[in-house]
């Protein structure tokens, strides 16, 4: 089994780790979002009553609001046609929560927190500025922070594979800009010699220095590692927190 080291703590500048999640709740998008299938309200059973809190009557199952439902297949359908994209699926997940009523306490009522997840592989060969667009397409289309990307280039010549993770960052105008230049960056460090995995996050503020960046290097030699820092300083991900472990599991 081939040993994998990754960049030292010590030889690299570190920032504070953000991390960022959401979710979307009927209760939160004051139904803007959902549709709970809820119908008019009821009288609040007796505070007093034997046995705890009542459930909530039995209601259909809840759905993403049409008109979000529609927005999110119109970005996946523009990504689909986007050049240099292999492959891109979308699923909506719903974890409901159930709790007790804020306005009745003897009553319990079920709240849902919807996600929706899209996965795009591009073509190896993709461009920087093809893979940047696929995020800016989608943000044009999407008004929801419940939206999840995974966008992968696969290896090809010359080049590993990178993995980017956009969190929640869908309620925004994603500049091109910005997103060619992670793109970018991680085509740059895809090529670097030594450096044998990349995965990168951005969180919901789409601030890319309070995303993260984990990359794995082939050998602990500090100069290897002098090397592939100054080539991470001249990217996107100069002041982004970077994270690994070396190969024998200790921590750097």
């Amino acid at each position: 089994m081939r040993v994998q080291t990754v960049l030292s703590a010590a030889a690299l500048a570190l920032v504070a780790a953000v991390t960022i999640t959401g979710c979307s709740s009927a209760r939160d998008l004051a139904g803007d979002l959902l549709h709970d299938g809820g119908g008019a309200s009821r009288p609040c059973p007796s505070d007093d009553t034997e046995g705890g809190p009542v459930p909530d009557a039995p209601s259909a199952s809840a759905t993403l609001d049409p008109t979000v439902a529609r927005e999110v297949q119109t970005a996946l359908r523009a990504v689909q046609r986007s050049p240099g994209v292999r492959t891109a699926t979308e699923s909506t997940t719903n974890t409901p929560s159930t709790g007790p009523d804020p306005t009745c306490a003897s009553r319990l009522v079920t709240t849902d927190h919807f996600r929706s997840a899209f996965t795009v592989v591009m073509e190896p060969s993709a461009t920087s500025s093809e893979a940047g667009a696929v995020p800016t397409e989608m943000a044009r289309e999407i008004a929801w922070t419940g939206v999840d990307l995974t966008l992968t280039v696969p290896a090809g010549t010359g080049h590993i594979a990178t993995v980017v993770h956009y969190d929640a960052t869908f309620d925004q105008r994603i500049p091109p800009a910005t997103s060619t230049a992670v793109a970018q960056g991680l085509a740059t460090l895809a090529a670097t010699p030594h450096v044998t995995g990349l995965e990168a996050t951005i969180p919901t503020t789409m601030r890319v220095d309070h995303g993260s960046l984990v990359i794995g290097v082939d050998t602990d030699d500090q100069t290897v590692l002098d090397a592939v820092h100054a080539v991470i300083d001249t990217t996107a991900f100069r002041a982004t927190t970077l994270h690994g472990s070396f190969g024998n599991g200790a921590k750097p």
